[in-house]
């Protein structure tokens, strides 16, 4: 069991839409000497968010319960898994020597991402963790995430957690509401990349097939069913032949690849989710909050890099960090643009709300670096 660190570690949230930039802030991050970098955990936790209110649940909570919350196999990744098509985001891979779970039988929530963006060896770091949540108090869903993080952060010697998933923005407020100490760092891209990105992400597209599903039937057919198991084909009533490739029991993973999705229904997604998530954000205290946009970081890596670090605590300034994050840092890009006429004037339509949100709110890039706007 490793020794408590002498004051409970700081707490921060990664936060935006997805596709914004914050994967690479997170694999940053996890360079910093004092930074306990946490990536994608309440993304797997809630199956891309399908299934937030069991990973909150209301009331008091076993050590047995929340393991099951850290150890599921939730429906939508492990489908990915198993086809072959699961993000490059997620990092275990089960045909690695001495990997103990494979992709047909599911890999729990906690070893997809969160504990091999940590270690070489994630299964081994998955036992010590069971062994140590099997001897928390009953207590709220919140103080067993606050233990889990603190014990962490003394297992690596680190005095600060962030945990980053990416689209996490929609969680702005449960966060609020279980971490009412966390601070945010709000990761913001120009909305119309982000949608672009987000129509050729597996994850994303994966989410627009459930949300038709559940918007043509009425609901989640990947929702657990008393059996445990999604739905079957035959327990869901009429299925439109089109969407037949895509429920459980007949999922097609090259039915998932060629599915076609306006690039414009992102841009609305992105905006829909500024706008609540930069509300939400808005009620904080503003010193617990700090907006970088991506093309910051691109444009002026080690500017960003201190900004970051100042927001984090004085004792996270750290030149040497911030020269060598600068350097994994790749050079500026913008694809939006290259979109014929039509489509890009629809994307820059449903994208305009969201912008307009930012604006209001004073979210701007930092002078000197190229402007970002909804024209």
């Amino acid at each position: 069991m490793p020794n408590p660190i002498e004051a409970p570690p700081g707490q921060v949230f990664v936060t935006g839409t997805g596709r914004c930039g914050s994967t690479l802030v997170s694999e940053l991050l996890r360079d910093h000497p004092q930074v306990l970098s946490l990536s994608e955990l309440f993304n797997h936790l809630t199956d891309m968010y399908r299934i937030s209110a069991r990973v909150f649940p209301e009331g008091t909570v076993t050590a047995r319960e929340f393991w099951g919350i850290l150890s599921s196999r939730n429906a939508v990744n492990r489908l990915l898994t198993a086809h072959g098509i699961a993000p490059k985001e997620i990092l275990y891979r089960p045909t690695a020597p001495g990997a103990r779970f494979s992709a047909e039988d599911g890999i729990p929530a906690l070893l997809l991402t969160t504990l091999p963006h940590l270690t070489d060896t994630p299964d081994a770091l998955y036992d010590e963790i069971e062994a140590a949540v099997a001897s928390f108090p009953d207590a709220p869903v919140a103080d067993h995430y606050a233990l889990l993080f603190s014990w962490l952060c003394a297992r690596f010697g680190k005095t600060l957690w962030a945990e980053r998933s990416g689209g996490s923005l929609i969680l702005a407020g449960q966060f609020r509401e279980h971490f009412p100490d966390a601070r945010y760092l709000h990761i913001v891209r120009d909305g119309r990349d982000c949608a672009l990105s987000m129509s050729r992400h597996t994850g994303f597209r994966m989410a627009a097939v459930v949300m038709a599903l559940h918007l043509t039937l009425g609901r989640d057919p990947y929702a657990e069913q008393p059996s445990g198991e999604p739905a079957k084909e035959s327990e869901l009533g009429f299925v439109p032949e089109e969407l037949l490739p895509f429920l459980p029991d007949r999922f097609d993973a090259a039915a998932v690849r060629d599915y076609r999705v306006p690039v414009s229904l992102f841009g609305t997604y992105w905006a829909d989710e500024m706008q609540r998530g930069t509300q939400a954000l808005s009620l904080l205290p503003p010193e617990n909050v700090l907006h970088v946009w991506y093309e910051d970081l691109l444009a002026a890596p080690e500017e960003t890099l201190h900004r970051i670090g100042e927001f984090l605590g004085a004792d996270f300034v750290d030149a040497e960090w911030e020269k060598r994050a600068a350097a994994r840092v790749g050079q500026p890009s913008s694809s939006w643009r290259d979109l014929p006429d039509p489509e890009r004037e629809e994307l820059e339509r449903a994208c305009a709300p969201g912008f307009g949100t930012l604006a209001a709110h004073g979210v701007v890039p930092m002078a000197g670096t190229a402007a970002r706007s909804g024209t």
